[in-house]
């Protein structure tokens, strides 16, 4: 093990378990950027630390300009505990270690990877203030707002605004999302659709006076679960799915009243290759079809928007919406990082994730390489219960050393 690693091992634990025992529900992160803040703001090697305005806490180590600028990147929201009943007999935000497992809200997804950037980024600014040697390039430490609301609103307000005001350039990006010490180097894409049938009110007794827009959906339902004109490719993990998980009608409760509007939500998991446009466009030419035998069909598609406002009181509307993305296993920092995590005897495979995360806003809409990596398990995001293995955490922590000292040029064994 590389010997900072061993030496600040139980002050990475530490770490762990004060992140676990801080509430960070979407929209109400304020408590651990600060905490973050006030750990990183005027340490020795940090150049800059700050909040934007949105909440995301950065802090940046500058470079000298002719090397990578890199960004270690994790969301600060945590999902709610749910029934804590599930949780018997342990409190999610009191940290146990039962049986070599950290067990805690959201230290699968994802305080125990962010744990790791954190303690990494601090020993190579120890480093840097250490030896007086300028990085080859930037390295950036990045803990954003309201990632799983599943909307990437924390990453768009940086990348659109805060890396413009602050000159931030980034070559490559590393999500601590749980990986199980593997590298993902793709996602699937996630969008919420919403289709909207609409029609005439009329009285229930003489429906036939009214057209109704329930009604109307039932093709549409049909044609979704049938996959009929619904592209559902193959990737590296499967098939991609499409299901619909919510109807509401209008008017609706008990009123005597045929619906003149109708919506369904449905969550549509897509292929690197397909674009947000093709899945939109699949809809459009099923109205058209269904037209054809429903003449006063009408419909809408589109993806869902929220108004959604952090912690600082910045508002913004937003899609639901994680773009696919995928790195190439060849790309140079593949190569380098997987090197790197062979140097401290780990064998990382490159998977693609199921799920959606803020490499939508990297690699998908930016275009910058990215990787996920982490020992947290996929299988414990979101569970009751939520643990990782102590171990493979450490196991992180010293990944994350080594491939900086790899991209850097910098000996592991000097941090």
């Amino acid at each position: 093990m590389l010997k900072v690693v061993e030496n600040r091992r139980d002050n990475f634990i530490d770490l762990m378990k004060e992140m676990i025992s801080i509430r960070s529900y979407t929209c109400e992160e304020k408590e651990f950027a600060e905490m973050l803040m006030n750990r990183l703001s005027g340490l020795p090697g940090v150049d800059e630390a700050f909040i934007d305005g949105a909440g995301n806490m950065c802090a940046i180590i500058r470079g000298e300009g002719n090397g990578p600028a890199v960004m270690l990147n994790g969301h600060m929201d945590a999902v709610f505990e749910g029934n804590l009943e599930n949780w018997a007999p342990y409190n999610p935000y009191v940290p146990e270690i039962v049986d070599g497992k950290l067990i805690g809200r959201g230290i699968s997804d994802l305080k125990g990877g962010l744990a790791a950037h954190v303690c990494a980024f601090e020993d190579v600014a120890a480093y840097v203030a250490r030896t007086g040697k300028k990085l080859p390039g930037d390295l950036i430490f990045l803990g954003v707002v309201q990632e799983e609301p599943a909307e990437m609103f924390g990453m768009e307000y940086f990348f659109d605004v805060t890396m413009k005001e602050k000159d931030i350039k980034c070559d490559l990006v590393y999500l601590c999302e749980p990986s199980s010490l593997d590298l993902a180097i793709a996602q699937r894409g996630k969008v919420e659709l919403v289709v909207k049938t609409y029609g005439k009110c009329a009285h229930s007794s003489a429906p036939e006076e009214g057209i109704n827009a329930l009604e109307h959906m039932i093709p549409v339902l049909q044609r979704i679960f049938a996959h009929e004109g619904i592209d559902l490719q193959n990737d590296a993990i499967g098939r991609t799915p499409i299901t619909v998980t919510n109807c509401i009608v209008k008017p609706g409760g008990t009123l005597s009243c045929i619906p003149d509007e109708c919506e369904i939500s449905i969550d549509r998991r897509y292929a690197p290759a397909q674009k947000l446009e093709d899945l939109v466009k699949e809809f459009e030419v099923m109205f058209e079809e269904i037209k054809k035998d429903i003449p006063d069909f009408k419909a809408t598609v589109e993806p869902r928007v929220y108004e959604e406002t952090s912690w600082t009181g910045y508002t913004n509307a937003v899609k639901k919406y994680h773009p696919a993305w995928s790195t190439p296993a060849d790309n140079e920092f593949v190569v380098a990082t997987i090197k790197a995590l062979e140097a401290v005897g780990q064998t990382p495979k490159t998977k693609q994730w199921k799920f959606g995360t803020d490499g939508g806003t990297t690699c998908a809409i930016h275009g910058i390489p990215t990787i996920g990596y982490s020992g947290a398990m996929e299988s414990q995001a979101h569970q009751p219960k939520e643990y990782v293995d102590v171990e493979d955490m450490v196991k992180t922590y010293e990944g994350y050393v080594s491939i900086l000292a790899e991209l850097y040029g910098i000996p592991a064994e000097e941090i």
